[in-house]
């Protein structure tokens, strides 16, 4: 879990791709002087790299940079987190970030949910459409 998060952004090494399983392993070797990788071996999580607060969110380009991963793979990580029990909230304005309170963490549950919802309404809507058949003969 994280302690005493500082509100800047840390730097990683170059991280190897991982299974699905959301986790990422560093590689060593990077070739740049001025970051720091975990040791060999050693899951990175997103957590660690978000600082607490939503004025010091991060926004996905940001991650997908910095873990050398594309964004469906920094997506699934964070879902995997988020399932682990890290609260990793999000904004649709500025990016990823742990929440510095319960009135922050319940805000981002609550957006998430209005989110779920309306993809339950467009889900249900195809689902009753009617589709028009093409050359049937019965």
């Amino acid at each position: 879990m994280m302690q005493d998060k500082k509100n800047d952004r840390p730097s990683v090494g170059a991280p190897g791709r991982s299974e699905e399983s959301g986790v990422c392993e560093t590689s060593h070797d990077s070739t740049s002087n001025d970051t720091t990788s975990s040791p060999p071996g050693q899951a990175v999580h997103i957590a660690d790299f978000l600082s607490r607060g939503q004025q010091s969110a991060v926004p996905l380009r940001y991650l997908k940079d910095l873990l050398h991963l594309d964004g469906r793979k920094v997506r699934l990580m964070i879902r995997a987190e988020r399932l682990a029990g890290t609260p990793i909230c999000e904004d649709s304005q500025s990016g990823y970030y742990l929440p510095k309170s319960t009135n922050e963490r319940d805000l981002c549950a609550k957006r998430l949910r209005h989110r779920a919802a309306e993809i339950i309404k467009v889900a249900d809507a195809i689902a009753a459409a009617a589709i028009e058949q093409e050359g049937t003969s019965d």
